[in-house]
Parts: C-alpha cells; structure tokens; sequence
C-alpha cells in the first residue's frame, strides 16, 4: 500500500543531516542486523489494525525525522523525506527484525500490533529512546481519539497534532550545545563479553521481569542509590559472577549507560541527544562484594554524568564529524572505518543498560494503558544488553541477547528475588 506520488515531489523532497550520533550506524545496516529498539504500550481492550492505520498516518506529518528515509551522499548519509504510506504489521514471535527499507516502503520504523499491544521499532538513525516514546505515545492518543476516547490534543508526552512543527524538535542538538572548550580522551581497556551459542540472524531472544517499582526504589534507597545506579549495580555484579564462574581471565566488567543530554539541556530535540558513559569494575584487583559495587557505580556515575564533563565528550565526538579532513573523505572509505570504530567501541563494555524511566502521558489516557515495556534490539558485538520501563507502579526489566544461554539474565533475577523484590517472569523462547 503506498501513496502515489506527484510529478513534483522529487523536485520538492526536504532532507536532514544526520545528528552526530546517528552518523555510524549507518554502518552497521545489513540484511541481517539494523540498529533497532522497541518501546510498546499494552491497552485495556484489542487494537483494531484499521484504525491503528488510520492512526499512524495522522501522525507522520507531525514528525519530519520518521517521516523520512536514508540515503547516501557524497561525504556523509542523510535523511530525505519519504512520500510513502507506512503499513502497521501483525507483531511478530521475534520482535526487531532488521527494518530493511526497501521492504518497509523506505522508512525506519515500524508500527506493529498484537492483541492489545501497539509497538514501535525505530532505528537509531531517526532517532533515541525519549523520541521513540514521544511518537508512540502520540500515535497511541490519536489512536484512542479515533475509538472515541476524549483525549486532549497536548499535555506530557505527547506532541500536539494540530500544531506546526517547531524547528527545535529537528535540530541536531550536538551542533548547538557543544562548546570545543574541552575534548576527553575515549581511551578505555576492554571488557568482559560473554561466550554462547549464537541464536539465528534475525532472533532476539527476550526475557522481561515485571517488578514493583515501589520494592525496587526501596531497595536502592538502602544503599543510597538511584534505580538506575542500583540496577546497574546488580548487572555488573551478575556479570561479575559469570566471570568468576566461566572464565579463567580476570578482564574488567563495565556496563554502558546512555545519559539523556535533554536533562542537562534546554533541548526539545526528536532526535538523539544522548552520550554514553560507562561504569565498572576490575576483578583483578580483588574480590569484590554487592556494597563495593554499588558505591563505585554511585560514584562513577555522579561524577561523570556532570553536564561539564558531558561536553568535553560531546566536543570530542563533534569534533571528529567536523575535522576537515575527516570530512573530505568519501562516504565509500568512512563506512568501514566507522564500523570498526562502532566495532571498536563495543569492546569497551560487556552490556547495556538502559532506563527509560516512567512513561509520561495526559492523566486521560492512563485508563487505557496496562503496561509499558522497552526492548534493546539484538547486541552487534555484546551478547546481551538490558532495557527498563515503567508504568502505573510496575517496572517492566527486559533483556535482549543474541545467545541461547540465560546465566547472566538469570543471576540478574535471582538477585533482585534474593533481595526481597518480587519478580515474574516473561520470555518468547
């Protein structure tokens, strides 16, 4: 289903320069892998596929970055606007399958359905985890508008269809906030990975724990900690005794963590705005106990999620995209450079956390909603990344991997069981 298109739409295609973090995952597109990640909302009664549709296309006029498709320049990729239709899909058994464009009627996304679930599949190049749920949350409210639901216009974490689009929501926030004061070095050792069996290209195995956040707030507060710095906490920690128990090497265990930079910022960006840091441990310094690595946690994280030492990492990053020389490259010989550096990178860290925290909404629409969840696609190089999200007191803690073997996911669980939160069990395997 695709909708025609004038004689003149070519001539009048508007296009964007990709944000800086979006430049290298280009890169890693294939057959076989995109840079996916899902965020979903559970409703109160079945989706209706045709009003979903309906819902979907009222929505895209309002956000320029999903209504677009990735193509090649001379020196960089971009985004140029897409005149077609996307088409909502029946979910599949194993979500994020690689969004492959040309099968996906040249866009980046994808809007999916099961029983009383709606999810979006977004690549990183359109976009980051706060912009994927502004989208979903939108296209959920115009969805309860056209069932009938009085849902207003504007309000938390939804976009105003009836308003113009405002240039801030597309700008590349990098470029704006970045002052090339300061540059920090990226040196750093690798980590720990993981060995396992590799499941199928294009399987993601997934297995989601569904906690109260009010026993997980409690529980960090006992340490003095965030959620984020105590769950992160418990990651390193079951990688930590994977370690102990698989591998005769003591290798540093270090878990990345994306910083949304809009909490440092006056930003009203769509697209990405988020950097990474990476916080751990080194076994080979000695045995280590759950204290000790809740208080380095803490303390790596509150000293480099400072807004100072943030842009001497954005001023490092930019300032690479920037470099003339860099520049003058052909588009042909930075993709395999850029992919060894995204190679490069990911050997720096053993998993992936990310907390999208509490899902934002009018009070009207929260009736509606059972449960929201947030999935990191398949790792590229790691074997397992992590992915929280919460709604009305439930926290939903998914892990991806790309391997059949569950230890470290279970040691995960079986910490936080062993610690008087009380957790159940999903997965699609």
């Amino acid at each position: 289903m695709q909708k025609k298109k004038s004689k003149n739409d070519s001539k009048n295609k508007t296009w964007l320069k990709l944000d800086n973090a979006a430049n290298i995952y280009p890169s890693l597109i294939s057959r076989n892998f995109t840079p996916n990640f899902r965020v979903s909302l559970s409703l109160s009664e079945p989706v209706n596929p045709e009003i979903l549709q309906k819902a979907t296309e009222n929505c895209l006029p309002r956000f320029e970055n999903f209504s677009s498709t990735l193509k090649k320049g001379l020196f960089w990729h971009y985004l140029e606007h897409n005149d077609n239709v996307p088409v909502v899909e029946y979910d599949s058994h194993f979500p994020m399958r690689p969004l492959i464009s040309k099968y996906n009627n040249g866009f980046h996304f994808r809007v999916c359905y099961y029983e009383n679930r709606i999810a979006l599949e977004v690549m990183h190049v359109i976009t980051d985890g706060t912009g994927a749920t502004y989208f979903l949350c939108t296209l959920v409210a115009e969805y309860l508008r056209l069932t009938g639901k009085k849902i207003p216009y504007s309000g938390p974490g939804i976009i105003d269809l009836k308003a113009k689009p405002s240039p801030e929501e597309m700008e590349d926030s990098f470029r704006k906030y970045t002052r090339f004061k300061a540059r920090r070095t990226r040196k750093e050792t690798s980590a720990y990975h993981i060995k396992g069996t590799k499941l199928p290209h294009g399987e993601v195995g997934i297995i989601t724990g569904r906690v109260p956040v009010a026993a997980v707030k409690e529980k960090a507060k006992q340490f003095n900690a965030t959620i984020t710095e105590y769950l992160t906490a418990v990651l390193v920690w079951s990688l930590y005794l994977h370690q102990k128990e698989h591998s005769k090497k003591e290798v540093a265990i270090k878990v990345t963590i994306p910083i949304n930079l809009r909490n440092h910022y006056p930003s009203k960006t769509l697209r990405n705005f988020s950097l990474f840091i990476n916080p751990g441990i080194e076994p080979k310094y000695g045995d280590w106990d759950f204290d000790e690595i809740v208080s380095d946690v803490q303390h790596f994280l509150r000293l480099n999620n400072k807004e100072k030492f943030l842009n001497a990492n954005m001023s490092a990053n930019l300032g690479d995209e920037i470099n003339p020389f860099i520049r003058a490259v052909p588009l042909f010989l930075k993709t395999p450079v850029l992919h060894m550096y995204f190679v490069s990178g990911e050997d720096k860290y053993s998993s992936t956390i990310s907390n999208l925290g509490e899902f934002k909404m009018p009070e009207e629409m929260k009736p509606y909603i059972e449960r929201a969840d947030f999935i990191l696609g398949r790792p590229y190089i790691m074997p397992t990344n992590c992915a929280v999200a919460s709604f009305n007191g439930i926290m939903s803690i998914s892990f991806g991997r790309s391997i059949k073997e569950t230890d470290c996911e279970r040691e995960f669980f079986r910490t936080l069981i062993k610690m008087g939160i009380p957790v159940k069990i999903e997965s699609n395997q």
